[in-house]
């Protein structure tokens, strides 16, 4: 079954045109080769689209009912000016696609990341479909971005049953809502697929990006509570003071907040378990993962430079395929062959000597390893396998970012530096088109 991932829009512009007080320093700008078809092909799975405009009411129109739950297990961290982001899914052969879009009376001009996408693929870029319906949704499934004024944001997933729970008791194997009809009555109401998009196109700050989450009505249209097909978000925001996480939870915005951010807190890395739960009462959730990946991240971050080469090594260190690589006995190993299954339990898997005890475990690990390194068994229709279709770390004071997709395996090779001032192609205008 192929997963999809939906989640948010971007805006943009140039840096010349924004209404911030720092200035952007672009340097090292790799233009894109132009032809006539609605995108420009940078590497192997990796593409480029710009626009100068997009119709954000029809494309949430279509978003909205297009939403699926996706499943995915993605890694977030703050240092310093530098934010690194892993986006892991099953190995494919998708397309990612870097978004553009620049400024308008509108939005906010923006930079960002596509995920490797089954809604644009290779052969679908290729083709030059310039009038298909997926341009003029792309910008809706960005999945990390930086705006003009430098405020970075990226979505991760969480499970929502297992991570909702009750405020009041902190009860949270209940099964609820992460995000439904958070402010009724609001005057705008939103998928809360799209928030990264509204973020990236008006947010000046972290400060401006609550008030702005707050004022509207976020829901899910999922069919809750069938469990395994609810799925809910998480975002990491950063300005140049302040890094946040955001989580619903009883329908109601909750931020982990810090402005110390060159320390590793549940305020500067995010994985896939509710920050705000193990922030306050440091509880595990059923079903979630990422604990070890947050090992990972803390345990190497004081010793990382906070610089783009130490952000980018960083974010090696927990590319989704070394849960198949790593020496089973290792205690940093990735137990995510056991955490993406719902039905067993965190507590159980997490830094538990016993797992090691367990042989159709072990046997699992196993062959996830040898598949993993039996190439040809890649890019199948049913592949479950994973790893990380791409890694992005962007410089906040430069509001810039490198991205290096599908771990350089069997693709783009060196890291590309994407900025305001690169000219990529431009889709057709689609005000009208079906």
């Amino acid at each position: 079954m192929k997963k999809i991932y939906l989640f948010t829009f971007i805006a943009a512009s140039i840096l010349s045109a924004c209404n911030c007080n720092n200035n952007c320093n672009n340097d090292a700008v790799v233009n894109a080769v132009q032809d006539n078809r609605a995108n420009a092909k940078l590497d192997n799975y990796l593409y480029a689209i710009e626009y100068d405009d997009y119709d954000f009411d029809a494309a949430h129109a279509a978003m909205s009912k297009m939403f699926k739950p996706a499943n995915a297990a993605c890694t977030e961290v703050r240092r310093g000016n530098f934010v690194g982001r892993n986006l892991d899914w099953y190995i494919n052969d998708q397309a990612a696609a870097i978004i553009k879009i620049n400024h308008s009376d509108k939005h906010l001009a923006s930079i960002g990341m596509v995920g490797a996408n089954p809604l644009f693929t290779d052969s679908l870029a290729a083709a030059g479909d310039t009038c298909s319906r997926v341009y003029a949704t792309m910008p809706l499934s960005t999945c990390d971005g930086i705006n003009e004024c430098g405020v970075y944001i990226g979505v991760n997933v969480m499970p929502t049953g297992e991570t909702s729970f009750d405020k009041s008791t902190w009860d949270y194997g209940k099964w609820g809502h992460g995000a439904a009809n958070t402010n009724p009555g609001a005057e705008k109401s939103y998928i809360v697929s799209v928030l990264t998009r509204v973020v990236l196109d008006n947010a000046h700050s972290v400060a401006e990006a609550k008030e702005i989450i707050e004022s509207i009505n976020w829901y899910e249209p999922v069919n809750f509570p069938h469990k395994g097909e609810s799925q809910s978000f998480h975002w990491l925001l950063c300005d140049s003071t302040t890094s946040c996480v955001l989580e619903f939870i009883d329908n109601k915005p909750y931020y982990t907040e810090t402005t110390e951010v060159n320390k590793p807190s549940y305020a500067t890395i995010m994985t896939n378990f509710t920050n705000k739960l193990m922030a306050d009462k440091q509880m595990m959730q059923d079903g979630a993962q990422g604990y070890e990946r947050y090992d990972v991240i803390k345990a190497n971050y004081d010793a990382t430079p906070a610089t783009s080469e130490g952000m980018q090594d960083l974010m090696k260190k927990v590319w989704f395929s070394l849960s198949y690589t790593k020496d089973i006995n290792d205690p940093g190993f990735f137990h995510t062959d056991c955490a993406n299954n719902a039905a067993i339990k965190a507590s159980e898997v997490y830094n538990n000597p016993d797992v090691l005890k367990n042989e159709a475990f072990v046997k699992e690990v196993e062959k996830g390893k040898a598949d993993f390194a039996n190439k040809s068994l890649w890019h199948k229709k049913d592949c479950s396998l994973w790893y990380t279709t791409h890694t992005t770390v962007y410089d906040l004071e430069k509001r810039e970012f490198k991205v290096l997709v599908h771990e350089g395996l069997d693709g783009q090779k060196e890291w590309y530096h994407v900025t305001f001032n690169h000219q990529f192609n431009k889709p057709l205008d689609f005000q009208g088109k079906k």
